[in-house]
């Protein structure tokens, strides 16, 4: 049940996603660009739908917020695979998320606001930073777990 690749203990056998991807970064890259087409329609939708008499950055923060939960709940069941305190795992990856965001706020508006780089280019050479990030963040802070204790079989 475990390999080199993903060191976290698991919850039960793998289910028909993780048999057929086996490798859980691409499970991760497949899950996050799931998300992100969602988010982005959310967005678009919530824009048209609420008109614009209400600020895009309502808009942006529904989706932002709607889309968390629901990729918290991907990750942890299907890519990360554990069980446990799922507040406290939902902390902690909302603060790798917040994290990711103003690195990534504060990363575009240095390149491009200060040094003047093109913000579309940037933001995409970014994103492959905050993707990486956000994967070594859930991956070892998230959705961390203690390794279990050996038992008398394991001992022996």
């Amino acid at each position: 049940m475990k390999d080199d690749n993903d060191p976290l203990p698991r919850s039960g056998p793998p289910g028909p996603l993780q048999r057929l991807i086996k490798d859980q970064r691409v499970l991760f890259l497949l899950v996050g660009g799931a998300n992100t087409a969602f988010s982005t329609a959310l967005f678009a939708g919530l824009v048209l739908l609420l008109g614009p008499k209400v600020p895009s950055v309502v808009s942006l923060g529904i989706a932002w917020v709607v889309s968390l939960v629901l990729v918290f709940f991907v990750y942890r069941r299907l890519v990360f695979r554990v069980s446990g305190n799922g507040w406290r795992d939902f902390l902690r990856f909302t603060s790798v998320n917040v994290g990711s965001l103003l690195l990534n706020m504060g990363a575009l508006a240095l390149l491009a606001d200060v040094l003047g780089l093109p913000a579309i280019p940037t933001q995409i050479a970014i994103t492959v930073l905050v993707v990486i990030f956000n994967y070594v963040g859930h991956k070892h802070f998230s959705f961390r777990r203690r390794p279990e204790p050996p038992t008398a079989e394991k001992k022996e």
